[in-house]
């Protein structure tokens, strides 16, 4: 299932921190931490590939946005996506051991010319 949400438009923030100061040691603006993810910082948090990553992203499951020819992926709609997934039941997590130990023997068979 692919959903694209659409962002609200907000109006540009200043670069400074929230008083405006900035740094006065150095004359330049106090740095903002990033509001939004690289697809190289989705992949780990999400731990997965970064092939696999993009394709969710291409096909807008994962909730992002294309800046300048680069994904850019908000932190905010990110973690909301993540908490709105449906959490595993038991069930799903015996069926999914069953599957990696039939694996894992068809392996086993395989190497061993079986």
């Amino acid at each position: 299932m692919s959903t694209v949400v659409p962002f609200p438009h907000r109006p540009p923030t200043d670069a400074t921190t929230p008083t405006g100061a900035g740094d006065t040691s150095t004359g330049r603006p106090a740095t903002l931490a990033s509001a939004v993810y690289t697809v190289a910082e989705t992949a780990e948090i999400l731990r997965l590939s970064l092939g696999s990553t993009y394709a969710l992203v291409r096909s807008g499951e994962i909730p992002a946005l294309k800046l300048g020819g680069r994904w850019a992926i908000p932190k905010r709609r990110l973690h909301e996506w993540i908490d709105g997934l449906p959490i595993a039941s038991v069930e799903d997590v015996e069926r999914e051991l069953a599957a990696i130990e039939r694996r894992e023997q068809r392996q086993h068979r395989h190497r061993n010319g079986a």
